[in-house]
Order: C-alpha cells, then structure tokens, then sequence
C-alpha cells in the first residue's frame, strides 16, 4: 500500500532514511532528520513524503515536490529521494512509487517527473532506463559554504 508518511511514521522513516544516507556515505544525524521530517508534516512546505507499506511496516520511501520548469513555463514533480530496504528489493516497490508519483503528475498538471541519481548506482539505473529517459545532463554543485 503507497500512502502519505503520518506523524507516527517517523521511527520507520528515520531508520530508512538513514539507510538512504548510509547508501550514498553522507552523514545523517539527528538534526537533519528532524529538520526534514519537519518539512514533510509541514503541509505549506515544498517537500512531500509517500511510503510504501506491507504488513504494518514502511519498507520504502519518497521524497518529491512540485518544481517549476521555465523553459517550458510549466510545472513538474521532482523525485528527490527513493530508497527500498535492501529485504524488500525485488519485489517492484520502487517501481510502485515512481508509478504512484506518475499518477500525481496527471493529478496536478505536471509536465513529467525529473530526478537524478548517482552514476554508481547500477541497480536504480536498470529499473530507471526501463521505465524513463535518460536527458544526458550532467548535475553540478556549487557548495554554499
């Protein structure tokens, strides 16, 4: 079942979204975790959470929001964060959510829905070169600080 994180989700959450930054060797600590669970129950902020559950547990996470796009003067969905706990993989949830955010974009007028991931993470770009296309931009970063 695919439904929107609740209040009550955090502990489930939290252990996921560790993993998420356990996977890609960023450091988590308390504070972040706090400051964006505060941003997903926050209904006026941009970042929204959807999850995946089975049998009463949260085997799998998303993060998106709603972006707009300006060379096309439209709106579109932006996956920030898809993270499966590694017992679960296999059985198409990350798939499940993507395809659930797809049905969001027809519900909201999005023109599409745009993310990215680490170039090493072969298992995501499988399933990602199925179901989407790849624009062959490359991602950018310049540190605030």
């Amino acid at each position: 079942m695919i439904r929107e994180l609740t209040q009550n989700d955090f502990n489930n959450w939290s252990d996921l979204y560790k993993g998420y930054a356990n996977f890609y060797k960023v450091p988590m600590n308390a504070d972040i975790l706090n400051v964006l669970w505060a941003w997903i129950q926050n209904k006026n902020h941009v970042v929204n959470g959807i999850c995946y559950e089975l049998e009463g547990k949260i085997v799998g996470i998303a993060h998106y929001r709603t972006m707009p796009r300006p060379i096309k003067g439209k709106y579109i969905g932006f996956l920030d964060d898809l993270f499966v706990h590694p017992d679960f993989r296999g059985q198409k949830i990350a798939q499940k959510l993507i395809s659930y955010l797809k049905t969001l974009s027809k519900n909201n007028n999005w023109d599409g829905i745009r993310w990215i991931t680490h170039s090493s993470n072969e298992n995501a770009k499988k399933l990602y070169n199925k179901i989407a296309n790849n624009t062959g931009f490359q991602l950018y970063e310049l540190k605030g600080n």
